[in-house]
């Protein structure tokens, strides 16, 4: 043996333990991604923690369970989304979309269900008239005449440190920026709006002292405020809507209309618009004077609501069958797309492009481009209509339903 030979030999055996054989490789392969989700998960729990010491003030239990919902840290995690939800309720049950989810409002209380069947929340309360809405982050519900207004995330009630109203609310407004506003009483006053920021401060308040306040609604920015309400004038009815910003106290503009009951208020797309018994009036932001009127002159007025810039109205035909007629109008007070219907409707909704109209056991699509309608043979315990997006969904006192217009097999109640 030469006098390096050691080095030789030594070469050999790590060149031949350098050969990978295929499992081997595999086996190295898996402890690299081992260690890469280790360190991953050891990241966020870091994360996690300094997220709770850092912001303890915004960052609850609740919101991270929230969060939590949407991370899956395995198959196993995944859960079947049916498209029907089983409920306790009553004919005077509300429901709406928040955050994908399914809110239920009786009178005995809020349960908030995803649609793989999971409750998420569940809280008793006692309401008369339960209402509630969504700008999108809380969700708020309060009784017509209560003086609570309560805000719920997807788990628990927010603690708010809004106390309760010395007087009834009448109506509760929310802004996508997150601040909303409710419509109560004040003492020596008729009327008081209170406008809160996303942190439940307040930040702005009118007050009417002859005037009653009915309506509000607040822009998507946060920045501007509807009120629309009526007061008698030389013992007429009189209704009055009045637009201010968030950084004056007087009002930018106020308009009275003499004999007209309000039915709402509401920002559009184009401007805003104001509803009465008597039409439509419907106001570019930079104008005092109406773009459009649509006048509800000789027809008896049911219902009338705003969607956009799009307006949905129907009238109670002439005769003892209770007909109904539908129409949508666009702002300019154009009629986009009318139908009759024999009987009285349980609900309407636009959706998109879609106008949808709900009777006993029928559910009529009309397509507003084309002006066909489809008509779909439903069980008559659905009575309401809910939009998710461009979908709808049909609800009853204990059952909600995506609508599926392929599918007419509604008897069996199951999920799909």
């Amino acid at each position: 043996m030469g006098l390096f030979s050691f080095l030789s030999d030594n070469r050999a055996k790590k060149n031949k333990r350098e050969t990978p054989t295929v499992e081997g490789h595999y086996i190295k392969l898996g402890r690299r991604a081992a260690f890469v989700r280790y360190t991953c998960l050891l990241l966020v729990i870091l994360f996690a923690v300094y997220s709770f010491m850092a912001h303890k003030d915004d960052i609850t239990l609740e919101n991270f369970r929230y969060m939590m919902k949407f991370v899956n840290i395995g198959e196993e995690a995944e859960k079947p989304k049916g498209s029907v939800i089983r409920f306790d309720g009553s004919e005077a049950t509300r429901g709406l979309i928040y955050k994908g989810d399914l809110a239920v409002l009786s009178e005995s209380g809020l349960a908030i269900i995803g649609w793989d069947g999971e409750t998420m929340l569940k809280d008793a309360i006692s309401l008369d008239y339960p209402k509630m809405l969504t700008n999108g982050t809380d969700l708020f519900c309060f009784d017509i005449g209560g003086k609570e207004l309560k805000v719920y995330n997807s788990y628990s009630r927010r603690e708010t440190k809004i106390p309760a109203f010395e007087y009834p609310i009448h109506w509760v407004a929310a802004s996508q920026s997150g601040s909303f506003a409710v419509v109560s009483s004040a003492q020596g006053y008729r009327s008081a709006v209170y406008v809160y920021d996303k942190e439940y401060r307040l930040i702005y308040s009118c007050l009417f002292g002859n005037k009653y306040v009915d309506f509000a609604d607040m822009s998507a920015d946060g920045r501007e405020l509807l009120v629309a309400g009526h007061y008698a004038e030389n013992a007429d009815m009189t209704a009055f809507v009045s637009r201010y910003s968030l950084n004056s106290e007087t009002p930018l503009c106020e308009y009275s209309f003499i004999g007209e009951t309000p039915f709402g208020i509401y920002y559009t797309d184009s401007g805003y618009s104001l509803v009465t018994g008597d039409c439509i009036r419907n106001f570019v932001t930079i104008s005092e004077d109406p773009a459009a009127v649509i006048s509800f002159a000789g027809k008896r007025l049911m219902s009338a609501r705003m969607y956009g810039d799009r307006a949905l109205v129907t009238y109670s035909t002439e005769g003892l069958s209770g007909g109904t007629e539908l129409v949508v109008y666009d702002f300019t007070g154009k009629a986009l797309f009318s139908e009759r219907f024999d009987t009285s409707l349980s609900d309407t909704l636009l959706c998109g492009g879609t106008v949808y109209a709900l009777s006993p056991g029928e559910l009529t699509a009309g397509h507003i481009s084309s002006g066909i309608t489809d008509i779909y043979s439903i069980p008559t315990s659905f009575a309401r209509l809910i939009p998710d997006g461009d979908r709808v969904i049909l609800f009853s006192a204990d059952t909600a339903r995506y609508f599926d217009k392929n599918n007419n097999d509604y008897s069996d109640g199951g999920t799909k």
